[in-house]
Order: C-alpha cells, then sequence, then structure tokens
C-alpha cells in the first residue's frame, strides 16, 4: 500500500505509505525526497499529468516525476497591477499601462543550480531594468527601477544618446548603486544574456552575446526573475535556453574576476511617496515636498 515515485529513467525517488491523501501532499513529500519544488512537479500516470484535484488510489499505484522550470521563466500573472499588462506566458506587454512603471516577476525563484536566461527586448519606451531580486514584494508600483533591491542591467534610455549610469547610459545597477557602465540595450531585437549561478550566487550578463560584467549577490533567499516595464509600448519575452546556448565567455565569467558592488554611483529612488538615497545599501527616506 503505498506510492511508488520514479523519475523518467524509472530510477525510485520516494517510495510514500501511506499513499498520500492528496495531490499537493504528494508534491511535498516528494520534495522532501528529492529536492524537487513543488511548483516544479509535472506527476504523471499512466500517460497522463495529474491535476490538483486528482485522487490517488488507496491501494497504491506507480508515477513519474517530471522536473519543469517552465514556472521559472513565465511571468506571474498574479500582480497588484495585472491590468495594466499583458501577460501570455514568458511574454510580457503594456499597452494598458497608466501609472509609470510596473514590475513583473516570474512566477517561480531560482533556488539552486546554474540557468541561463535570455530578455528579447522586442521594444523598450523609454528605460527598462532586468535582473533578479529576492524580493517577491517588488511586483507592482510600489517600487521605481532606481530603489529596487535587486541587480539588474540597465537598459539605459531609449530616447537619450548622454546621461550617467545612474540615469541614461546602461549599467549594472546593484542594489541602491550604479556599478558600472554597460552596453545601452535600446534597440529592439536586443537580447540581454543572463547567467545565474543559485549556489554560489554569482549573476553575469552580456549583450547580444557579448559580455558586460558578473557579480556577487549576497544573501540567502531564492531569487525571480525580474523585468521593469515603463510605457505601453514595452514588450519582453523572457527565454530559458539549455546551459550549453550560453555564450563561452558569459560561462567563464562565473570562475572570473567579479565586479565590486560595494563601490559605485548612489541612486535615487521613489517608493510609496518618499525618496530614498542608499548610502552603503541601506534606505534612507525623505518625505518629498507636495
Amino acid at each position: 500500500m503505498a506510492l511508488l515515485v520514479t523519475n523518467l529513467a524509472g530510477a525510485v525517488m520516494a517510495e510514500l505509505s501511506p499513499v498520500p491523501k492528496s495531490i499537493q501532499e504528494a508534491r511535498a513529500e516528494v520534495e522532501r525526497a528529492s529536492g524537487i519544488p513543488a511548483a516544479l512537479q509535472k506527476l504523471v500516470r499512466e500517460g497522463q499529468v495529474l491535476t490538483e484535484d486528482a485522487e490517488l488510489p488507496e491501494d497504491g499505484c506507480e508515477i513519474i516525476c517530471v522536473k519543469d522550470e517552465t514556472p521559472m521563466w513565465t511571468w506571474n500573472t498574479e500582480n497588484p497591477e495585472a491590468k495594466q499588462i499583458e501577460v501570455d506566458g514568458n511574454v510580457v506587454r503594456c499597452p494598458n499601462l497608466c501609472n509609470d512603471f510596473v514590475n513583473v516577476l516570474t512566477r517561480e525563484p531560482i533556488r539552486s543550480g546554474i540557468h541561463y536566461f535570455e530578455f528579447v527586448m522586442h521594444k523598450i519606451g523609454d528605460e527598462q531594468w532586468c535582473g533578479v531580486t529576492m524580493m517577491p514584494e517588488l511586483a507592482g508600483r510600489r517600487y521605481d527601477g532606481r530603489s529596487l533591491k535587486a541587480w539588474t542591467y540597465y537598459c539605459g534610455r531609449q530616447s537619450r544618446h548622454e546621461g550617467s549610469i545612474t540615469d541614461g547610459k546602461g549599467a549594472l545597477h546593484a542594489n541602491g548603486k550604479a556599478i558600472l557602465e554597460f552596453e545601452k540595450a535600446c534597440r529592439p531585437g536586443n537580447v540581454i544574456n543572463m547567467l545565474v549561478d543559485g549556489d554560489k550566487r554569482i549573476l553575469a550578463f552580456a549583450l547580444d552575446g557579448r559580455l558586460q560584467g558578473a557579480c556577487q549577490v549576497p544573501g540567502a533567499k531564492p531569487l525571480y526573475v525580474l523585468t521593469h516595464v515603463d510605457t505601453p509600448a514595452d514588450h519582453v519575452e523572457l527565454r530559458k535556453p539549455m546551459l550549453e546556448d550560453a555564450p563561452q565567455e558569459v560561462l567563464a565569467s562565473l570562475t572570473g574576476a567579479l565586479l565590486d558592488i560595494e563601490k559605485g554611483e548612489k541612486l535615487h529612488g521613489y517608493y510609496g511617496g518618499f525618496h530614498f538615497n542608499f548610502p552603503d545599501g541601506i534606505w534612507e527616506a525623505d518625505k518629498l515636498e507636495d
């Protein structure tokens, strides 16, 4: 009287006795036994993917667990500003945008392993940020691009040929600081390549395959992929190719010299009607004058 869970190769991942009372309980047990997050599991019985309301026979059966990373590269529609954006899986458009910006995060975070992503910038109306964050609460419009607690590729401004790494030029923006100039990523079709080592907490960026830089991401919490849109014209597609498809120079950067994110120019952002400075990575707020 047990539920036997195997992988595609037939190896036993878990033997659950008594049989779990629900699919949700089965997922939780498989996560404890295998480390595969419940949200990334597809449970299959006799060729059919089991839905959340499926019933497991009390006398047991055999099911196959397939790891599905789709939630790591599809945008979460449960956004406080869902009415302002249009999400189609891994694509976000903003024809209904009526506020200055909206932050959009993936459904599930990176917890471990090395992962390769591509942001296809089909259209940038003004400026945009793409990267990772440990804070799912960034979703929505409470935090602007310069107040993000995130590690991002700042694309620069589409309509500005000059400027600085805090406003106008492409740059690495890391948790309240502009660290280093990157190439601007504002042309339609530009691809921001992003490599994330979830175990060593290293993040590397490239533009159209040209390495821009790599840095450490402090902390231990899982990392959500993030994009920040700010005009109705914005159109971003997130892809997750195979790791071997990543540019070799970007892969090599994970074991090379890392950028010092403790140095850089402080950013000045806005959150909930307050103006923020970031001395030494600590937020300080001064109420904006009416």
